[in-house]
């Protein structure tokens, strides 16, 4: 008997691992997303304003 709680304690230690590295695993993947999100955001309002500059910069020759 002492055997059967042993191999579903680490059962239960095995499965409450995984499931804190599924955890994590997605936190990382939401922080990635976010961190992609704002450098395509910062990206975009960099060129529009390259953009915006150069169209100046014709306007004026």
């Amino acid at each position: 008997m002492a055997n059967d709680s042993g191999v579903r304690d680490r059962a239960e230690t095995r499965a409450a691992k995984q499931q804190e590295r599924s955890i994590a695993g997605a936190a990382a993947w939401a922080d990635h997303e976010a961190t992609q999100n704002a450098v395509e955001v910062k990206t975009q309002r960099l060129r529009a304003l390259r953009l915006a500059r150069e169209a100046a910069g014709e306007a004026k020759s």
